[in-house]
C-alpha cells in the first residue's frame, strides 16, 4: 500500500503508517501539474487544507481508495467527485477539543489578570502593579453558549476553578448538563447572570453576530467575553463600542471574521482591553499529533476494508439503489436543514414516515440524511452517515421510522415529524422531475423548492399581511424569488414561505414581526 502525505503533518501519523507496512511518500512541494501526474500512483492521501483535490485531480486518481483530512475543514476536497470515483473521504473532528478548551481558559485568565498587558509593559521597563490590578474567576459565573465537546471541556475546567457554570444549548438533553454540573438556562438568563460569556458553536444563521449591541445590552456591566469558536459570532463593531463604553470590561478572541485581519481591524486599537490571538485553538503539539494519528488510523481502516469512524461522503450503495435513493437522500437532507432553521427548541423525538414506492428500499441512508441535514447546522461536531444515529442518541433524541407501500397523492412521499419541548412540527416532501419539493408544512398544502435563503411566516389569515411583507422587503431591497401561501380556513391561521435573494438582518425581521396579525417569523437557509 502506498500513501502520499501532501501537506505538513506530524511525524507521529507517518510513523504509524510505516509501522503498519505502508510505503509513505512525504512531499509537500508538489505543483498542481505534478499532483495530476502523481496522484494515480497512490492508494491513499493524507492532507490538511492546502492540497486541492478537485474533480480534475480526482479523475486521475485511478488507484486512490481513501482521502484522509487531518483536521476538520474540507473545502479543498470535492466530495461529489470523490464519491463518483468511489473514494472514501474522512476527516478528524474533535481531535483538537482539549486544545481549544485550554485556549479558552487561557484567554479567560489572561483577560482577568491583565497578564499580557503587564508583560508588554515590563518588557518596556515599566513596573506598575496597581495599573494591572486583576479580578479572580473564583466564585464568578461563566455562561457557555454551546455545550458540545469543547463547551463541555471548558465547563469541567471552569468548575475546577470554583466557578458557577451555566449554559444554553437547546440541542442537548438535560442529563448532559446534570452530568457536567451545569445549569441549562435560556439565552437571556445566561446574559443576565454571567460574569464571563464564551461561545462554542458552529457559525449558523442563528449564531452569526450573536454577540451584538442587543445582546451586550442584556449582559451585566463589566462582563468579559471569550471567543475561541468562530469569528463571525461577534459583531466586532458592536464589541468595540461595548468595550469603549465599559459595558464589556475585556475580551479575549482567538478567532476573527477575516483571518488574518486587515490593517483596518478596529479591535487592534483596544490593546489594553482586548487580547487577540492568531487562531491558536488547535495549534499545540498534542493536537497536531492527534489529528495526524487519527487520520492515519482511519486511512488504514479503509485500506483494510473496514468502515472509517468519521466519513464525509455517503457510503457507496449498489448502483441501482443509488439511482433510486440519491434524490430522496438529498430531499431528506433538505427537510432536515429546513427544520433546523425553523426550530429553536431542544428536539426530543424524530419520526420518519415513508409512503409509496420509496418504501420498498432500505431507507436507513435516507433517515441518516435527515439527521445530517437537521443536526449539522446546529452542532459543533461533524454529523455524517455513519455517526448520525449515534449523535442523535447521545443527545437523547428518539428516532423512529415507519413505512407504507401506498400513498394517496404521490408515487413516493417522505414526512418528517419532530417533537420538541413544547410543540410538534411536520414537513412532507417528494421528488418532481429529480428536484426535491416540500409539499406540506404542518398540514398546510404548499409546493416549494427548499433551497437558498427562505423566510417562513406564521400569521393570521387577514387582508393586507402578504402585501405588507412584500412592501417592507422591497423597501429594504430584498428580492422575492418565489412565494407560497397556505391556510387552514378563511380567517384562521396561515403560513407563507418566501425564497429570497438577500439576507434579512435582525432589524428587518423585527419590522416584519411588528405587522399586525404576524405571529412568528423564521429565517433559514437550505444549502445545496
Amino acid at each position: 500500500m502506498r500513501i502520499l502525505v501532501s501537506d505538513p503533518l506530524s511525524q507521529a501519523g507517518m510513523d504509524l503508517l510505516e509501522e503498519n507496512g505502508v510505503d509513505v511518500t512525504y512531499n509537500t512541494e508538489l505543483s498542481y501539474d505534478q499532483l495530476l501526474e502523481e496522484i494515480g500512483n497512490y492508494d491513499g492521501i493524507l492532507l490538511r487544507s492546502m492540497t486541492p483535490l478537485n474533480e480534475e485531480v480526482l479523475s486521475q486518481a485511478d488507484n486512490l481508495k481513501v482521502i484522509a483530512r487531518a483536521g476538520s475543514g474540507y473545502d479543498n476536497i470535492d466530495l461529489d467527485a470523490a464519491s463518483k470515483e468511489g473514494i472514501v473521504v474522512l476527516n478528524t473532528p474533535g481531535e483538537n477539543t482539549i486544545s481549544a478548551a485550554e485556549q479558552t481558559m487561557a484567554l479567560m485568565l489572561a483577560i482577568s489578570r491583565n497578564t499580557v498587558q503587564a508583560n508588554q509593559a515590563l518588557h518596556k521597563g515599566v513596573w506598575d502593579r496597581n495599573k494591572y490590578m486583576g479580578v479572580e474567576v473564583n466564585d464568578k459565573t461563566l455562561g457557555i453558549i454551546g455545550l458540545g465537546r469543547v463547551g463541555g471541556e471548558v465547563a469541567k475546567r471552569a468548575k475546577a476553578f470554583n466557578m458557577e457554570v451555566i449554559a444554553n444549548d437547546p440541542y442537548i438533553p438535560e442529563e448532559r448538563g446534570e452530568k457536567l454540573g451545569v445549569e441549562l438556562v435560556s439565552k437571556d438568563e445566561l446574559y443576565q447572570r454571567s460574569d464571563y460569556v464564551t461561545i462554542h458553536t458552529p457559525l449558523t444563521d442563528e449564531t452569526d453576530h450573536i454577540f451584538n449591541k442587543e445582546t451586550f445590552a442584556k449582559m451585566k456591566d463589566g462582563v468579559r467575553i471569550i471567543n475561541a469558536a468562530r469569528g463571525g459570532c461577534i459583531d466586532r463593531f458592536d464589541l468595540y463600542d461595548a468595550v469603549e463604553s465599559g459595558k464589556v470590561a475585556a475580551a479575549g478572541l482567538d478567532v476573527h471574521e477575516e483571518e488574518p485581519p486587515g490593517k483596518d481591524y478596529n479591535l487592534l486599537e483596544l490593546e489594553d482591553k482586548v487580547i487577540l490571538a492568531p487562531h491558536l485553538g488547535g495549534t499545540t503539539v498534542a493536537a497536531m499529533d492527534n489529528v495526524a494519528i487519527e487520520a492515519a488510523k482511519q486511512a488504514l481502516m479503509v485500506l483494510n476494508g473496514e468502515p472509517p469512524r468519521t466519513p464525509l461522503n455517503i457510503p457507496r450503495l449498489q448502483p441501482e439503489e443509488m439511482v433510486k435513493l440519491k434524490p430522496y437522500i438529498d430531499l431528506a437532507d433538505n427537510l432536515g436543514q429546513f427544520y433546523a432553521g425553523w426550530n429553536e427548541e431542544r428536539i426530543e423525538e424524530i419520526e420518519m414516515i415513508y409512503e409509496g414506492q420509496i418504501a420498498e428500499y432500505d431507507l436507513t441512508p435516507v433517515t441518516k440524511g435527515v439527521l445530517q441535514g437537521l443536526l449539522n447546522p446546529i452542532l459543533d461536531e461533524e454529523v455524517n452517515s455513519v455517526n448520525a444515529e449515534m449523535v442523535a442518541e447521545e443527545r437523547g433524541i428518539k428516532v423512529s421510522q415507519t413505512t407504507s407501500n401506498t400513498s394517496d397523492d404521490y408515487s413516493s412521499l417522505i414526512t418528517l415529524k419532530v417533537k420538541s419541548e413544547s410543540q410538534k412540527k411536520e414537513l412532507s416532501g417528494t421528488i418532481f422531475h429529480d428536484t426535491p419539493r416540500i409539499v406540506a408544512i404542518n398540514g398546510y398544502d404548499v409546493d416549494i423548492v427548499p433551497q437558498g435563503t427562505m423566510l417562513v411566516t406564521d400569521h393570521q389569515d387577514q387582508p393586507g399581511i402578504v402585501g405588507q411583507v412584500g412592501t417592507i422587503l422591497g423597501e429594504n431591497e430584498v428580492n422575492i424569488a418565489s412565494m407560497q401561501v397556505g391556510r387552514d380556513n378563511a380567517g384562521g391561521k396561515a403560513i407563507m414561505i418566501l425564497n429570497i435573494d438577500q439576507e434579512i438582518d435582525a432589524q428587518l425581521k423585527e419590522k416584519l414581526l411588528n405587522i399586525n396579525g404576524m405571529l412568528d417569523i423564521s429565517i433559514l437557509t437550505v444549502a445545496d
